[in-house]
């Protein structure tokens, strides 16, 4: 088990200086987010900035006015392979109406990304993305603040959360 882990973080490491060594000029992009969860909405708009194999971007969620709930992502997403495979790491704010005011949820994000050659062409991309959702603290609305505890089978349930996403964006090199 331990040579396995060794193994993992030499592979990770070894590709992270691959991708590191690649130069890529400063880009900005912008476009949709595709979501096949139900915690958040499934239609989200993102836009920010990439700087060699780093990758920064804010989420917003623009159906709040659907039903008076809005999601937040401040997201980084670090390319460790030459093709494109990325880890994401990031947190999400979560603002649901609700009687007495406004409940906040604060989540930490993790997951990997990685292109969809075939969707991709010119400026246009797309991506693909898997991530883990887990609640850190709940407060707001009358309502006591809860911090994240895995006391039970249910809390895991109710705090991590699993989603998928397609990301479909334009990008363009400064």
């Amino acid at each position: 088990m331990r040579l396995a882990c060794l193994a993992a973080v030499a592979g990770v490491a070894t590709a992270a200086a691959s991708a590191r060594a690649e130069p890529s000029a400063p880009a900005w992009h912008a476009g949709l987010n595709l979501r096949a969860e139900l915690g958040t909405h499934p239609i989200r708009a993102g836009g920010g900035a990439t700087v060699g194999p780093v990758r920064l971007t804010l989420v917003l969620d623009p159906m709040f006015w659907t039903d008076g709930q809005h999601d937040v992502d401040a997201l980084s997403e670090w390319r460790v392979t030459p093709a494109g495979l990325a880890l994401l790491a990031g947190a999400r704010t979560t603002a649901i109406g609700i009687s007495g005011g406004r409940h906040f949820q604060h989540k930490l994000l993790v997951g990997v990304t990685a292109p969809i050659d075939a969707l991709s062409t010119g400026p246009l991309r797309a991506r693909w993305g898997i991530e883990a959702a887990t609640v850190i603290v709940k407060h707001g609305a009358g309502l006591p603040a809860e911090w994240l505890s895995l006391a039970s089978g249910r809390d895991f349930i109710d705090l991590i959360n699993f989603a998928m996403f397609v990301r479909f964006e334009y990008e363009a090199r400064r």
